[in-house]
């Protein structure tokens, strides 16, 4: 009875260990860490994702834009390869009408907790940057580099860059299906107000 309660503490102890994890600060520039162990939390330990959460809008005469981010806390990246470790995140969805019409919409994207695949998707970098690590421009075929700039408590300033587009052939199928087209489906450059 003895051994079985001994083997009890000691069993409870290796569960509480290795459920710790290791902090980094998402700003740590020298941040080196194993990806593949699960032992390692990216941290926004600053909260700076919590100035960017919410519905954020912008509008010019008949054309409106609506971006929704979500921060994620602790979102547990185990989907590719030797991937096992946490991260604060941002994600979320867009809506972009002309004339009250509907000409970009992710927001059926209901899947926000992947790893891969995302339209939109947000970190905050080592210089103090919430730069996109995902951001597709589904009607151009297009992803774009982004970066958010929080100019106050109710107002953000989004800046898209295009990224060199790669295009691939898997199996004879080429990918993305079509070809990237010139230009952005909505504004590059872009001054959004909170809800």
């Amino acid at each position: 009875m003895k051994n079985i309660f001994l083997l009890s503490i000691l069993i409870f102890f290796s569960v509480q260990c290795k459920a710790q994890n290791n902090i980094i600060a998402l700003t740590n520039c020298n941040k080196k860490y194993d990806h593949s162990t699960g032992d390692y939390y990216l941290k926004d330990t600053t909260n700076e994702m919590n100035k960017y959460e919410g519905v954020w809008k912008w509008s010019s005469g008949n054309r409106e834009f609506i971006l929704t981010l979500i921060k994620q806390v602790k979102h547990h990246y185990r989907e590719t390869g030797n991937d096992n470790y946490y991260e604060d995140r941002l994600v979320g969805y867009y809506t972009y009408k002309e004339n009250g019409t509907i000409i970009a919409d992710t927001s059926s994207d209901t899947n926000l907790s992947t790893d891969y695949g995302m339209k939109v998707m947000f970190i905050l970098n080592c210089h103090f940057q919430i730069a996109s690590i995902a951001f597709n421009d589904y009607k151009k075929y297009k992803e774009f580099e982004v970066l958010l700039e929080n100019i106050s408590p109710t107002q953000i300033k989004m800046n898209m860059f295009e990224r060199e587009h790669v295009i691939t052939i898997r199996n004879g199928i080429q990918i993305p299906a079509e070809m990237p087209q010139g230009g952005s489906t909505f504004p590059m450059e872009m001054i959004l107000t909170k809800q």
